[in-house]
């Protein structure tokens, strides 16, 4: 066989390496570029996942980057404006998919929480603040602290007006409520009547409507003010409906014990009648010894520790709007120890080492309720010489001994609005007091005087020792006193005078007592002497001085203890210190003008009294008691003053005014004397109920027969046997 050679070309081999190295260049680099793009393609959806247990080959894929988040915003208050309300609505902005809460500014769980929504914007309702002058409000959002608004609001809201003197919907004028303490409130009704008050330290705050002319419901409502939101006031507190009661009460009656009982000192019994709802309080002298609510106008109450003696009882009641009444017809009763029981059992021994026994009653022995006068069998300690009355309970008035009241809390009554006021009695008594008593007495007088020749009654020789003219003397002995110092030494004593009309024990209350007599009885004085000489320098055109007379005292004392003794309440009381008189010769008719005009600048004062007795508000702690106490002793010490100086004796006001016209002064004296007698009507009507009414009318027809016999006789009788 024969062999073939297969010869190829050089040219043919070469192209055939160069094709093969080619292919195999474009197969390297498709490779290199697979491996390369492979990481950064996603797997696609139909990719499994591995089953548990196996770990997965593709490497997860990286979270998307999060987008920014904006704050949340507060658009509306305006940061720095004032709200007038205790509520208020909050809004602003915030991102469409953020939950924001609006925080409490005092703490706690926040004021609201705003859900996303799909809104940029939120709101919180009725957002509650708290009064202060610097508010913070913040908004957050939620699970992010770092992104929030803030701003600062000064809040006051509105008060609260809670009721009338006790709290409840019942008032004689008198609101309470509460507010930003330190804050002027001020309470108003639909009549357009209002009254301000300053809120204390705890919020609390009282002022009375004055201007009530009617009782009825009438809705009241309080705004208010503090330092911080001037000029700008609070809103308007919701209006609460309250009953205005504006009638006083009538005066209670006392039925137990009766008039001049003997009564133990502990364990008493008292009783008696009144306004049903009202709250009865017994005083016997000056202690306030129990209280008792009445019901079905009927009232009891028992109490001791009052010391053995002879007490005159009074009862005052208060009714729930806060009105007090005048006090009951005073009588006195006689406080005993009670006398000690045969022994029956032993009881431990008293502080003092004696024993003392508790008596077991019998069947046949009256129980202790069964007579008002019983005494009850309770164990009485042995009296010591240091026994003492026990302090006095506190009253209705207020708590505690300084807010106790006295004699003169509600010494005058009441008498502008009550119709059944006696005045008519008190205009009968004025009438006859000046036909029996004023004119009789300037008869008698006038008789005394011209039997006498004009001389007085006592001479001038000295009782005791010889008298030397002060030109023996070659410096006549004088002393020089500071005016002001006699006059406030004289002020204290003529108060201290006045306020002995009346008992006094050693509590803080007679303190306050006497700061307000003092007070008053500058005020009369004042009145007294500042009228007439205005009088005389715009009207009369004349000088005229205030001249202090030392004997007035006797009769500022004279007035005060016969009230004590003569258990006159209210006391019958006499306050002036001096006179006004003119510097240089007046005439007859200049010194009857100035002697009315004191008189009358009197009476006014003491009408201006009384009427501001009526419009003061319940007597409530130590102010009110001793604004009381003032205008109750203006009122005493006025009218009875203007009284005193009427009266036509000796070189008085009265005698001026009768010598230069004695119309004028039977005027002032029947107006005068009817006040008194009107302010002296609970007296008056003890008197009457003790039957002393028809003896003093006899003892008075008797002096002024007398007096007018004496005056006929010296004018017809003694010139013709002469």
């Amino acid at each position: 066989m024969t062999s073939t050679k297969l010869i190829v070309s050089p040219l043919s081999s070469v192209r055939q390496r160069m094709r093969r190295c080619a292919l195999i260049a474009v197969v390297a680099l498709a490779t290199s570029l697979l491996a390369v793009s492979a990481p950064l393609h996603a797997p696609s959806s139909s990719a499994t996942t591995p089953p548990p247990g196996e770990s997965s080959a593709v490497a997860p894929e990286p979270n998307p980057v999060a987008q920014p988040v904006a704050a949340p915003t507060i658009d509306s208050p305006s940061a720095g404006i004032f709200i007038g309300s205790s509520t208020t609505t909050v809004s602003g902005t915030r991102d469409a998919s953020s939950e924001v809460q609006l925080l409490s500014p005092a703490g706690g769980d926040p004021l609201c929480i705003i859900v996303p929504d799909g809104s940029t914007t939120w709101t919180c309702d009725n957002a509650r603040l708290p009064n202060a002058p610097d508010v913070t409000l913040r908004v957050v959002a939620t699970g992010n602290a770092d992104l929030f608004d803030e701003i600062t609001v000064a809040v006051l809201g509105a008060p609260t007006v809670t009721g009338g003197p006790t709290g409840q919907n019942t008032s004689n004028g008198l609101v309470r409520g509460t507010g930003y303490p330190g804050a002027t409130v001020t309470a108003s009704i639909s009549d357009g009547i209002s009254c301000t008050s300053r809120a204390d330290g705890s919020g609390a705050w009282t002022c009375h409507l004055d201007g009530l002319v009617s009782s009825g419901s009438r809705q009241v409502t309080a705004s208010q003010i503090s330092d911080y939101s001037s000029p700008s006031s609070s809103n308007a507190s919701f209006g609460i409906t309250i009953d205005f009661d504006l009638n006083r009460p009538v005066a209670p009656v006392i039925t137990t014990p009766s008039r001049g009982a003997q009564i133990p000192v502990a364990g008493a019994t008292y009783a008696g009648t009144g306004e049903s709802g009202a709250t009865v309080t017994v005083f016997a002298g000056p202690y306030s010894v129990c209280r008792a609510p009445v019901t079905n106008a009927a009232w009891s109450c028992s109490a001791g520790g009052i010391g053995a003696g002879s007490y005159s009882l009074v009862a005052v009641q208060k009714d729930a709007a806060g009105n007090v009444s005048p006090g009951s017809t005073a009588f006195s009763v006689a406080y005993v120890q009670p006398s000690t029981p045969p022994p029956s059992q032993s009881a431990p021994p008293t502080p003092n080492g004696t024993a003392t026994t508790v008596p077991v009653p019998s069947e046949s022995e009256p129980s202790a309720s069964a007579t008002a006068e019983a005494v009850p069998p309770v164990a009485v300690p042995e009296p010591t010489a240091s026994a003492k009355p026990a302090p006095p309970i506190a009253s209705e008035f207020g708590a505690g001994p300084w807010n106790d009241p006295t004699q003169f809390t509600t010494a005058v009554p009441s008498s502008w609005s009550s119709a059944s006021f006696p005045w008519l009695q008190a205009v009968l008594l004025a009438l006859g007091a000046v036909l029996l008593l004023a004119i009789p007495s300037r008869l008698l007088a006038g008789t005394v005087s011209r039997a006498r020749g004009g001389r007085p009654l006592w001479g001038t020789t000295a009782i005791a020792g010889r008298n030397r003219a002060r030109d023996e003397f070659e410096t006549a002995p004088t002393v020089q006193w500071n005016r002001w110092l006699l006059g406030g030494a004289a002020l204290v004593a003529a108060a201290t005078l006045v306020m002995l009309s009346g008992p006094v024990v050693s509590q803080p209350a007679y303190l306050r007592l006497l700061l307000a007599v003092v007070v008053a009885v500058l005020i009369v004085n004042l009145a007294a002497a500042l009228v007439p000489l205005l009088w005389s320098s715009r009207i009369l055109h004349i000088t005229a001085t205030i001249t202090f007379l030392p004997r007035y005292l006797v009769l500022v004392a004279v007035a005060a203890i016969g009230s004590r003794v003569l258990d006159i309440h209210p006391a019958l009381l006499f306050g002036l210190l001096g006179s006004v008189t003119a510097a240089a010769g007046p005439t007859l008719a200049q010194r009857g003008q100035l002697a009315s005009v004191r008189c009358v600048g009197l009476v006014l004062l003491a009408i201006i009294g009384w009427l501001g007795l009526s419009a003061l508000p319940p007597i409530d702690g130590f102010m009110g008691a001793f604004l009381a106490e003032v205008l109750n002793t203006i009122v005493l010490t006025a009218i009875g003053s203007a009284v005193f100086v009427l009266v036509p004796l000796g070189s008085t006001s009265g005698r001026s005014v009768l010598a230069w016209s004695p119309p004028v002064w039977a005027g002032l004296m029947v107006v005068s004397l009817t006040l008194l007698f009107a302010v002296l009507s609970p007296a008056i009507d003890a008197w009457q109920s003790a039957g002393a009414i028809p003896l003093l009318w006899l003892a008075s027809v008797v002096f002024a027969a007398l007096s007018a016999g004496a005056w006929a006789w010296q004018r017809f009788v003694a010139p013709a046997g002469l």
